[in-house]
């Protein structure tokens, strides 16, 4: 089975969540379950193309730079690899939200 580029890109980016799901977990001490079956879900949805799928969860990973954006330039020596992260999570968001390929994968599937 090949994936369309669409179907493709908007996997990455859900891998990229799970991926920063099990990494901050490690960082963290412990990986949080929840922020895992989140991630987990989110790709689920964006390999399928759930309809709208993209800009949920574009939006979610803009919220989330948005939220942390003030502690980590205040902090920025020690938290250079979180605002790095942050600006990750931006450049994924506007991919799912602007991206034709993206856009059409997560139009053409009613599910």
């Amino acid at each position: 089975m090949k994936m369309e580029r669409g179907q493709l890109l908007a996997t990455a980016v859900g891998g990229y969540m799970i991926l920063k799901a099990i990494i901050n977990g490690i960082i963290g001490g412990g990986i949080n379950l929840i922020s895992l079956l989140v991630a987990v879900a989110a790709t689920v949805c964006l390999f399928f193309g759930v309809k709208w799928s993209n800009i949920v969860v574009g939006i979610v990973l803009v919220a989330l730079f948005c939220t942390h954006f003030v502690e980590n330039v205040t902090h920025l020596p020690q938290n250079l690899i979180y605002l790095i992260e942050g600006l990750m999570d931006v450049g994924g968001g506007v991919l799912l939200a602007f991206l034709p390929d993206i856009r059409r994968h997560c139009k053409s599937n009613n599910i």
